[in-house]
């Protein structure tokens, strides 16, 4: 008879599925830990084995379909490429060959560039004009076809700070933009400055500067006779009669035609443009105080400087039969000839 006491333990027998689901996990993070390790050579190779094939579906540029499109499709193309370019310089990003033609015929005032020279002109006008803000207007976009070129031109308004005389400029500047077939920019220069104004920073002065352009503001009602106007600086639209070189513009330019000396490492480099100068007319006609408020460098802004120090007396603004001090801003040109 058995022994009641005596049982059978039934047999345990591993779950084999438990084994098999921690082997695959297991795998599985191995996998991806590899693939963390080595992703930048697999992209790597993916890059290569593309390029090799047929390109399909390849996404064209600008200007690739322009035949094709009609004139509001190719505005609406040249929109995004210039949105898209302004946007990457705001975020600090300026990477030549993926917008420029691989010799830039002109950037701003140089000419004949590859993509290092771009680079090194850009980091140089990010010193000169800081903290700046360009917003283009869509509205004023214009576009016309020369041959295979697109020319774009459209307004902008700018503001940067000129560390070296401590104001902030605010300017209207007129663009144009050049894309070739292949959708690259083959020039970029400015065509013309407008409404060109500059405010002391807080601190260095207390009086606004503004050009014989901008819209001529309210004649200010305080007595030009007073003490204090002797001091004071009245913008050109603010006055009767705006100050001018004596015996007017064409002798301005006779003047200036006669003294101003293109710097010989400006033509070297191929550089062109204007010059705002800035300074203040004296009641006595003399000229003082002058700053560059926007310059094109290469010894130019220098040069433009040391002419307008040799000019003579000018005849001095006046308001209300009285003459006063006053600003101007006079653009001085560079152009090389043929």
């Amino acid at each position: 008879m058995q022994d009641e006491n005596e049982f059978t333990e039934p047999e345990i027998v591993p779950d084999k599925s438990v084994w098999r689901f921690a082997i695959f996990m297991g795998v599985l993070v191995l996998l991806l830990a590899l693939f963390t390790i080595f992703s930048e050579d697999i992209r790597h190779a993916l890059n290569l084995s593309l390029t090799k094939a047929a390109p399909v579906n390849q996404v064209t540029q600008p200007l690739e379909k322009t035949k094709n499109l009609n004139d509001e499709e190719v505005k609406a193309a040249l929109i995004k490429f210039i949105e898209a370019f302004y946007v990457d310089q705001k975020k600090g990003y300026f990477d030549p060959p993926s917008y420029f033609n691989t010799i830039t015929d002109t950037f701003y005032n140089y000419h004949h560039l590859t993509y290092q020279q771009l680079k090194i002109i850009n980091q140089e006008r990010r010193v000169a004009y800081q903290k700046q803000t360009l917003n283009w207007l869509v509205h004023t976009l214009s576009v016309t076809r020369i041959n295979d070129t697109l020319v774009a031109t459209y307004w902008t308004k700018q503001s940067y700070i000129r560390a070296s005389e401590m104001v902030q400029v605010n300017a209207d500047i007129l663009v144009e933009l050049k894309l070739t077939k292949d959708g690259t920019i083959c020039s970029l220069k400015e065509l013309d400055v407008l409404n060109l104004s500059s405010t002391p920073l807080a601190g260095t002065a207390t009086t606004a500067i503004q050009t014989a352009k901008q819209e001529p503001s309210s004649k200010p009602t305080v007595d030009p006779t007073k003490p204090n106007q002797e001091t004071s600086i009245n913008i050109p639209g603010s006055l009767d009669t705006p100050p001018q070189f004596r015996g007017g513009q064409k002798k301005l330019v006779r003047f200036l035609n006669k003294n101003l000396h293109y710097p010989t490492g400006a033509q070297e480099q191929g550089v062109e443009g204007k010059v705002f100068v800035y300074f203040i007319v004296e009641t006595n006609g003399e000229l003082s105080n002058f700053k560059v408020l926007r310059g094109i460098g290469a010894g130019c802004d220098e040069e433009a400087l040391r002419v307008l120090r040799l000019s003579p007396n000018w005849q001095a603004g006046s308001l209300n039969g009285v003459e006063v001090r006053s600003s101007y801003v006079l653009p001085i040109t560079f152009i090389l000839g043929n």
